[in-house]
């Protein structure tokens, strides 16, 4: 029996370089909102609000009352009038290391990265980027990004 390798299409290469993108975004935020010392991934509740974000969802923090809240569509409106100040938009550096051969490319952009996805064979393949710790497995981060 032959077992189909993980593969990506265009499309998930393209929600998962966006995913990426606001996960990089949110990370100092979280960083600096929660109060962490240490990367958010080790931290249950960073990892929860940056599913919510990643989602599309607006995400309430009062440090006052240590309370995080996931806001429902019926809240939304409340906040409809607030501009939110752009952040200052990180240079993403992405390294990718092929299992099999031994190699390392990058550093690379997103953009490169969403061209090459549909082209590698996840497993055998690990990436980092600016902001996290280690490597981590294209197939396993492609589950926990995009599902």
């Amino acid at each position: 029996m032959k077992i189909i390798g993980h593969t990506i299409t265009k499309e998930e290469a393209y929600l998962f370089c966006e995913r990426i993108f606001c996960l990089t975004q949110a990370r100092p935020r979280l960083r600096e909102i929660l109060k962490l010392n240490k990367d958010p991934k080790h931290s249950p509740l960073a990892q929860e609000i940056a599913k919510q974000l990643v989602q599309g969802k607006l995400i309430i923090v009062d440090n006052n009352k240590n309370d995080v809240v996931v806001c429902g569509e019926n809240r939304v409106k409340e906040f409809n009038n607030i501009t939110l100040l752009p952040a200052e938009i990180p240079e993403i550096e992405v390294h990718i290391h092929n299992h099999r051969n031994r190699t390392d490319l990058g550093p690379i952009s997103l953009i490169k990265l969403y061209h090459l996805l549909p082209k590698l064979k996840l497993e055998e393949f690990s990436l980092w980027h600016t902001g996290i710790e280690n490597f981590v497995n294209l197939a396993e981060l492609k589950i926990r990004v995009i599902g």
